[in-house]
């Protein structure tokens, strides 16, 4: 558990350190490029508002047709994100909005379902983890995935103001994807925007640095789902 006297200069730290973005990937050690098939936001500043069509894909993540190439995949493919430095505690998730028919001209408003998802382990928050290897983060995609274009959403949640009603930060990166696959669903999904609330206990957390476990947290958007 964290302690009041170890967490107040973290709080502190984290305060001064930069926004962050999601800039490249890679399929199976494969990238399309520095920030290819992903649909940039105009900044690096987070999404607060869980509200805002914002929270699927970030600032203008929903224009389309998006102008962003889309990236071929196999279900079961081995997925490698690369994410801008911090420093921020928190979790990484992963979900998929798909199959559809042209990943170009998908909004992402509408039903997701997590695929990934990784919160506080061994003594350490994702960004932690991934500080440690150059903030790449991997995961595997669903062995049992129809074929068609899906957006791949990649969260990392920023807990550090999570303390002030509104204050935890969202930081959203969306791929577009090909993927081939044998067929398959995933349940459950969730509606976004529409399953987060600002209230939420695994985003408002008032004791965040005086008291809280983070051994008992999960990350927003429920259980990884299951793809049969």
């Amino acid at each position: 558990m964290f302690s009041k006297s170890t967490l107040l200069p973290l709080f502190l730290a984290t305060l001064t350190t930069a926004h962050q973005n999601l800039h490249q990937f890679w399929i199976n050690g494969v990238s399309p490029g520095y920030q290819a098939s992903i649909r940039m936001p105009p900044s690096n500043n987070p999404v607060t508002d869980v509200t805002s069509n914002d929270i699927t894909c970030n600032v203008n993540g929903n224009k389309v047709p998006s102008g962003v190439s889309t990236t071929a995949a196999k279900a079961g493919d081995r997925v490698e994100v690369q994410w801008d430095a911090s420093t921020h505690p928190g979790p990484i998730t992963h979900f998929l909005y798909g199959p559809i028919s042209n990943a170009a001209q998908a909004t992402g408003v509408g039903s997701w379902a997590k695929i990934d998802e990784r919160d506080y382990v061994n003594g350490q928050w994702a960004n932690e983890y991934m500080e440690a290897a150059g903030m790449t983060y991997n995961f595997t995609l669903p062995a049992k995935l129809a074929t068609g274009d899906y957006l791949l959403r990649s969260e990392m949640l920023a807990l550090h103001a999570s303390t002030t009603l509104g204050g935890a930060q969202f930081y959203i990166g969306c791929m577009q994807l090909h993927i081939t696959g044998p067929g398959g669903k995933c349940s459950p999904q969730i509606q976004l925007p529409g399953a987060y609330k600002a209230s939420d206990s695994d985003i408002y957390i008032p004791n965040f640095y005086y008291g809280f476990d983070p051994t008992t947290y999960k990350a927003p958007g429920g259980a990884v789902a299951t793809c049969a």
